[in-house]
Parts: structure tokens; C-alpha cells; sequence
């Protein structure tokens, strides 16, 4: 999974971004007290190294995660904590300063931008970095299913896909019972332990993680997929149609 990490090790913001008093602040103020390291957000290229009047000693750093480029803005580092120079390459949470109070600054905080391609004197391309901090970047996987309601060895290999779990279409390790029974194919495969991918959508769908596909399970399922929630597996089913249908869709 591609994704940006704090560039800090607090997440006290103490200014947002575009916020009505400061409509022309185009990125968020973190602060703590203390000395706070500053990380790279992602793997990147080193762009700006400087000290600006407005930014102080400040960080730019190009990314290119999944075909799309952005741009990262470090500002306000304190004096002498930059370590890196332009065209230099950074590793997702390697240290590139100290959180200062340097350039137009009142009190010791980092100023994080972050832009959806290049930074330009307008910040047309700056984004809200809290969209964007800890989210998942990678483009969900598109499957071509039969949308029958039918969950059969495609429908477990297509979930599988979607939650980045081993890919061989068998839901490994199941209890007997009504829900794996009302299963197509040879996908289930009895045994103790649990699967890898029913284990990942229990997490996803915030429930215990046991790996066992199950009543509770299922119902869970349900209320996410906004189907009837009775916790049973017909043949074939509403909740698998509509799994399949998001799937399909790249939205479950």
C-alpha cells in the first residue's frame, strides 16, 4: 500500500488549511514543544533546499507514487537541521531536519504542504494534507466478475486482489457451517486457523479478526454493502451480488 506518513512525531495542528481567518494558508501548522524530528513523508528527490524570508529553512521533496507526482513542502526547520541538498534521495521516514521557528514563523512549528504535482507560486496544486496523511494512494484493483451473487473461486480470488492478500481464489481453513456451505466452486477449504483475506475484510469491516467467514461476519458485511442484515448466506445472494457489483466498480 502507498501512502504518506506524518512528518512528524505529533499530530498537534494548531492551523488548518484554507481555514476562513487564513484563507491564503496552503498547508496545516504542526507544533510541539521540544525537539521534534521532521521525516520525509514518502521516498523522493530533494527539489528545494534554501532559506526562504517566508519559509525559513525549508525542504521541498518530489514524489512519484502510482504515476502521479507531488510535491512536499518543509518549512520553518530550525537553523543548521537541513541535511540534504537538491537532487539528493530521500526514504519515507528518513530525518531530513529539526522542527524550528526560522523565516515568517511565530513559535516553533512545521509548516507542511503538500501538492498534487508541482508547487507554483499560486499553490494551485495544494491539497489538505489530513485527505491525504496515513490514506491508502494505491488506486483500487477493477475485477470482471458475473455479478450472479454466486461467491465462487473468482469472487474470493477477486477479493483477494482488492485486499492486497496471497491470490489463489480458496478461502483457506473454514468452519463447517451454513455460511461456507452456501459457497460455490471449491473455494472453501475446511480446516483450522482461518483464511488470510476473510481475516483482512474483518479488519476492513471492523470485526474480530479470526479469519473464520462467519454469521457476524456476513452481517457485517451486509451493513456495509447496505443489504438486508440477517447474517445468512442465500444461493445465490443479494450481499455477494452487491460485493461483486463493488468489486467491479473498484468502490467496496
Amino acid at each position: 500500500m502507498s501512502t504518506f506518513i506524518w512528518p512528524t512525531d505529533t499530530k498537534r495542528i494548531t492551523s488548518g488549511f484554507r481555514t476562513s481567518s487564513r484563507p491564503d494558508h496552503h498547508g496545516i501548522d504542526i507544533a510541539e514543544a521540544g525537539v521534534r524530528t521532521i521525516f520525509a513523508v514518502a521516498n523522493g528527490t530533494i527539489s528545494r533546499s534554501y532559506v526562504s524570508d517566508s519559509y525559513g529553512e525549508v525542504i521541498f521533496i518530489t514524489h512519484q507514487i502510482n504515476g502521479q507526482t507531488w510535491e512536499t513542502v518543509y518549512a520553518h526547520l530550525r537553523t543548521g537541521s537541513r541535511g540534504f541538498s537538491v537532487g539528493q534521495t530521500v526514504r519515507q521516514g528518513q530525518q531530513i531536519g529539526i522542527m524550528g521557528n526560522t523565516g515568517r514563523s511565530f513559535g516553533q512549528h512545521l509548516h507542511f504542504e503538500l501538492h498534487r504535482g508541482r508547487w507554483n507560486i499560486e499553490k494551485s496544486n495544494a491539497v489538505n494534507p489530513v485527505d491525504f496523511l496515513e490514506k491508502n494512494l494505491t488506486p483500487p484493483t477493477v475485477a470482471n466478475l458475473n455479478e450472479d451473487g454466486k461467491w465462487g473461486n473468482q469472487t474470493t480470488r477477486a477479493l483477494q486482489e482488492h485486499l492486497a492478500t496471497v491470490v489463489d481464489g480458496y478461502l483457506s481453513n473454514q468452519s463447517r457451517n451454513s455460511i461456507t456451505q452456501a459457497l460455490y466452486g471449491t473455494t472453501v477449504q475446511f480446516g483450522t486457523g482461518g483464511s488470510l483475506v476473510i481475516r483482512a475484510l474483518q479488519r476492513k469491516l471492523k470485526v474480530k479478526d479470526d479469519g473464520l467467514l462467519g454469521p457476524i461476519t456476513v452481517r457485517a458485511l451486509q451493513k456495509n454493502l447496505g443489504t438486508v442484515q440477517d447474517g445468512k448466506l442465500s444461493r445465490p445472494s443479494m450481499v455477494v451480488r452487491e460485493l461483486q457489483r463493488q468489486l467491479n466498480n473498484g468502490t467496496f
